[in-house]
This record gives C-alpha cells, structure tokens and sequence, in this order.
C-alpha cells in the first residue's frame, strides 16, 4: 500500500523546488495534494506535473503571510477534497541581502518573518481544525539546520525565523497530541536549487563548503521530499515535536 493512500495534503511553497518535489512524491504515494503558492504560473505547472503522473492536484494562489489569504486557501482545499489530513508548512524565502544583524534593515527583517515564520502560524492556525476533525493527522514545518548552528556567512534574520519555527514546532506538539495531530519540522541544510546555488558564486566558494559535508554531495529537493513524506505518513506515528536535520552530516562536523 502506498505511505499515503488517500490523503489530503496542503503544500505551501508548492511551485518552488522543494514544495514541488515533496508535490510529486505525495502524490505518487497516494495523496490528493493541494498545490498553495503566490505565483499562479508555478502552482500549476506543478499541478500539471502531478496530473501527468496519473494524481490529483489542485492549484490555489494565496500569499501565506495575508491571513485572510490564508484562511481562503483552507477553505478552498476542504472543498476541494472535502477535507484535511496532512499540513506541510513549506513555504518560505531566503533573500541573498540577508545578513549580519550589525548591518541588519528592520523592515527586511520583519519581511522574512512574516513569510517564514507567520505563515507557518497562519497555516496552522487554519488547517489544524481540519485535520482534527479527521480525527488526526500530521503538521510538518520547515526549519533549517542554522537553526542549529551558526555560520561563518551569517544569514541572521532567516536563521531566527527557522529557529522560532522550531520552537513552534515543539510547542504546537504539545498543544495537539490528545488531538492525534503530529507536528515535526524537517531542517535541511544546503539543497541545491537556482536560488541556493547563487549563494556558490565561483568554484572555490563551492568547494569551501562542499568540504564540510562529511557525505560529500549537496542536497537536492527529492531528500527533504523524502524526509517530508515519511512525516506525513503512518510510519512516523509515534514521532512528534521533533527537529530532523538532514544536511549531509555537516553541523556534525568539527573542524
């Protein structure tokens, strides 16, 4: 049987690289996915690609840090499918200005909380009653692994995002285990999409990093895909209010 056979995912981010690998996968597991993103064009190429593949998808626009916008996309997605199991709070930006908070713009940082941090709490906050009224389900957030440790090329205010992220995810564990809700976040390190790979702008940048990943290879989309699915899924139904890092064993790594 397939890890999600029947049930009903609201992906945020759902036409970035991440939200369309996680898409793809659920739905070959099984799901009828609910595609939420803020660029139109990249929500349904990402439902084109699931129907291609024989699954259901729906696309939904919505900006995830507007709370009315928020609350719509539920809306939509319940009608859709008549229902919610599964959350995956993807969506979520890393803009290349982001830096020190010594040389930090106040109005950037509240941006980035707004769309990583507030989103998930927006997000949640509307699909969480329907996944209880399912008699349970799973919430997965997205988290980082400079949740975790610090960084030598300091992306402060996104770190702090993620990293309240996973306080929230700990705490929203807690609130909804008698609601037979898990919640865990998945804390990636470096994926290699086009946005990330700006951040290698020559060969020696890239090899200075590469060096630190013990596993040697960067990540791509289909590895927290991977992780997400296995969340959402009954085969991790005893795990919840965890942070999983998968980023190739650097923050394991002590120079």
């Amino acid at each position: 049987m397939k890890q999600l056979e029947g049930k009903r995912i609201f992906v945020t981010g759902g036409g970035g690289a991440l939200g369309r690998a996680s898409s793809l996968l659920f739905s070959r597991e099984g799901a009828m996915v609910s595609v939420v993103d803020i660029n139109t064009e990249a929500a349904e190429e990402t439902v084109r690609m699931i129907t291609a593949q024989g699954g259901t998808a729906v696309a939904i626009i919505a900006d995830v840090s507007d709370e009315t916008q928020v609350q719509r996309a539920v809306g939509e997605a319940v009608d859709a499918f008549g229902g919610l199991d599964t959350l995956f709070n993807n969506a979520g930006i890393m803009p290349h200005q982001d830096k020190s908070f010594l040389d930090a713009d106040l109005d950037q940082w509240h941006f980035i909380s707004n769309v990583n941090l507030h989103s998930t709490m927006l997000c949640s906050k509307y699909a969480v009653p329907h996944i209880a009224n399912e008699g349970g389900g799973a919430v997965v957030n997205m988290s980082s692994f400079l949740a975790v440790i610090g960084c030598t090329y300091p992306q402060d205010a996104y770190a702090a995002s993620k990293g309240a992220i996973s306080s929230l995810t700990r705490s929203m564990a807690v609130q909804l285990g008698s609601k037979n809700i898990r919640v865990n976040a998945l804390a990636p390190g470096p994926i290699m999409t086009a946005h990330v790979e700006q951040f290698f702008p020559d060969p020696e940048a890239r090899r200075i990093r590469l060096e630190r990943v013990p596993l040697a290879r960067f990540g791509v989309p289909e590895d927290a895909a991977g992780l997400a699915c296995f969340l959402a899924s009954e085969a991790a139904s005893w795990i919840t209010g965890q942070i999983i890092v998968l980023d190739g064993g650097i923050s394991s790594n002590y120079l």
